[in-house]
């Protein structure tokens, strides 16, 4: 094949269901050149195999596989260095794209090193679209605080948008996923590319179609989700990214980062609670619902939700 414009990075692990709705989305790109690289990340369910043999005859898919399972940091990471185009896109294997998508974020390659658009929730057990994530409609230039702010009633989050990368400016500044952090990878990948000068652009329109962990309609969780609820090492990247880049941060940038970590910091009872829940640790559940606010906060506003 000729040499790709767009390189998209599919990491996977047992979605051998869902993984082809994902490449032939990425495939079905009007009018960009891709090549799509799926990094198995040790799956046994046969995922490897049916991706090799469906898409054996399409140079465009370029299939690989992790020598053991390293998390889906480890898996992106050598997407990453095998990415041939002039930008590299990532896509998980259980979400999908609009067939417009690179087409519209890429009317803005001539001012950005990175694009993202707003996303389109999907509940995977009802089979529905949901809704946007963002009610932000407006195409506009991400700062650094915007990254870093976390979510209030009045603000998104936009630390986990899901970007199409300039290749050259990733390897210029060295830039990858952390891979010892398998909660928050995104917003520290985001964080880097932007304190090292990469200009940040947002597309308000929702052209990545995002699986969630659990339905809005369904009220169930998506088969494929993979979230890890421990964010202690992401609260400690985060605090190493303060003491790195201190030099560099304005002081409203380091307040949002305080703010950040601030925020995962009374978080951390509700990543306990939920690994307890996994684990069947009834008691340890209870102990953390009469002594953690935000544990019970979480709960009632769940509840709240439901009614």
């Amino acid at each position: 094949m000729s040499e790709p414009f767009v390189s998209v990075v599919i990491p996977c692990f047992n979605t051998r269901d869902c993984v082809a709705h994902a490449i032939n989305s990425a495939l079905a790109q009007q009018e960009i050149s891709v090549e799509v690289i799926v990094v198995d990340d040790g799956s046994t369910d046969g995922t490897p195999e049916f991706v090799r043999d469906a898409y054996a005859g399409d140079d465009r898919v370029r299939p690989f596989r992790m020598p053991v399972n390293g998390g889906p940091s480890a898996a992106r990471n050598l997407g990453f260095r095998q990415a041939r185009g002039t930008w590299t896109a990532l896509l998980d294997s259980d979400d999908t794209w609009r067939e417009n998508r690179l087409l519209r974020l890429l009317r803005h390659g001539h001012e950005a090193d990175f694009i993202a658009d707003n996303l389109m929730s999907f509940d995977a057990v009802a089979r529905v679209e949901t809704g946007p994530v963002y009610d932000d409609p407006h195409d506009r230039f991400l700062s650094l605080t915007d990254f870093l702010l976390p979510t209030s009633h009045d603000r998104h989050d936009f630390g986990y948008l899901q970007p199409i990368m300039r290749t050259e400016f990733l390897r210029r500044h060295g830039i990858a996923y952390r891979e010892d952090v398998r909660a928050g990878e995104d917003l520290l990948l985001n964080l880097r590319i932007v304190i090292e000068g990469g200009r940040a652009f947002y597309v308000g329109e929702p052209l990545y179609i995002y699986q969630t962990p659990v339905g809005a309609i369904s009220r169930n969780a998506s088969p494929y989700a993979r979230s890890v609820a421990d964010t202690r090492p992401l609260i400690a990247a985060l605090e190493m990214f303060g003491r790195e880049y201190q030099s560099r941060l304005s002081e409203d940038e380091r307040q949002a980062l305080d703010l950040r970590i601030s925020n995962l910091r009374a978080n951390v009872a509700v990543g306990r609670f939920h690994r307890a829940k996994a684990s069947g640790r009834y008691v340890e559940m209870m102990q953390l619902m009469l002594t953690q606010p935000s544990v019970w906060q979480k709960a009632v506003e769940r509840v709240m939700r439901k009614s």
